[in-house]
Order: C-alpha cells, then sequence, then structure tokens
C-alpha cells in the first residue's frame, strides 16, 4: 500500500478551489456588464418614450369636453372644482362685506 501525500493533495485542493473562485469571478463579472448594458439600454428607450408619455399634461385643453359625463359625477365635479378655485385663491386678508 502506498503512502498518502496529504502536503500534495491539500496543494491540488487549494489550486481547485482558487480556480474556481476566478471562474465565479469571471461570471459576475460577465452578468454584471450584461445588467448593466441592459440597464443602460433600457433607461435610454424609456428617456426617448418620455417625451410622448408626458405629451397630454402640456396638451391640456381647458374648454369644455365634448364627453357627456354621468349624470351623478357632474355635481360632484363642480363641487371639487369650486372647492380648489376657493384654495388657490385664498386671501387671508380680513373680508369686508357691505361697502
Amino acid at each position: 500500500m502506498r503512502p498518502l501525500d496529504i502536503p500534495a493533495i491539500e496543494q491540488h485542493a487549494r489550486e481547485l478551489r482558487a480556480a474556481e473562485i476566478q471562474r465565479i469571478q469571471g461570471l459576475f463579472a460577465a452578468r454584471g456588464a450584461l445588467v448593466l448594458r441592459l440597464a443602460s439600454e433600457s433607461l435610454l428607450a424609456g428617456l426617448a418614450g418620455a417625451s410622448e408619455a408626458l405629451r397630454p399634461l402640456f396638451s391640456w385643453n381647458p374648454q369644455a369636453s365634448s364627453l357627456a359625463f354621468a349624470p351623478s359625477l357632474g355635481p360632484l365635479l363642480d363641487r371639487m372644482n369650486h372647492g380648489a378655485r376657493m384654495l388657490f385663491s385664498w386671501n387671508p386678508q380680513q373680508r369686508r362685506s357691505g361697502n
């Protein structure tokens, strides 16, 4: 029976472990680069489409809509509109009455 060379086995195990760690680090680097590339392409595509997404916000027309609201929504929308106007037209000065 041959004697076991324990130090040689340990050295070989360390070499295999180092090679595996380097392989895993290479995988992480490649996958990380792929994720960053895909994220940057998605961000650029999103920025290009953002102008179309924001267009309705800047093309609002305050004229009366041709769409008819449900009869129950009309008074509610009128009250909300009146409340918003009162909120933004609030004047902290004392109101004069009768003159």
